[in-house]
């Protein structure tokens, strides 16, 4: 398994660089990508190539299930948390889904016809390097084509 590294990071850069990044990618599906982030001090204890794999998976996750509209990702700290949110107008989750989201191929029946490369791995992936950080990973929805938003919360160690 893993060897995580753990070492000080600025988590505000992380998000930063990898917003960015995806930026065009939003862009050629005709999604628009925004980034907030409230002012803060994100230094935090963890590993630097698995947090920018984490975030990415969340956004690109994102990107995936909506067909139009907006991408939004915020990032705000509070009492030593850190949270990171990735909210979007896409396809929304079902109630039977959203126990099985973040586990290993979980996926909904309907997310093949939308993209038939998804192998449900992104999210499982998430889960793991926001536990091993001692955060906490989940997601909300409104119901079926009301969208997402998926969260990842981290302590700052």
């Amino acid at each position: 398994s893993y060897q995580y590294k753990m070492e000080p990071v600025d988590f505000k850069s992380i998000v930063t660089e990898t917003v960015e990044k995806q930026k065009d990618v939003a862009k050629d599906k005709g999604l628009t990508l925004d980034l907030q982030i409230v002012e803060g001090d994100y230094k935090m204890t963890g590993d630097a190539t698995q947090l920018p794999q984490a975030v990415r998976n969340l956004i690109d996750n994102s990107i995936r299930y909506t067909p139009t509209g907006s991408i939004n990702a915020q990032l705000t700290i509070n009492n030593n948390r850190i949270l990171f949110s990735v909210k979007d107008t896409g396809v929304g989750i079902s109630d039977e889904l959203k126990p099985k989201l973040f586990t290993k191929g979980g996926r909904d029946k309907d997310s093949l016809k939308i993209n038939i490369n998804s192998t449900g791995f992104g999210l499982a992936f998430v889960k793991g390097v926001v536990e091993a950080h001692k955060g906490r990973v989940w997601a909300e929805s409104p119901g079926v084509g009301k969208g997402s938003t998926f969260y990842m919360e981290l302590p700052v160690l």
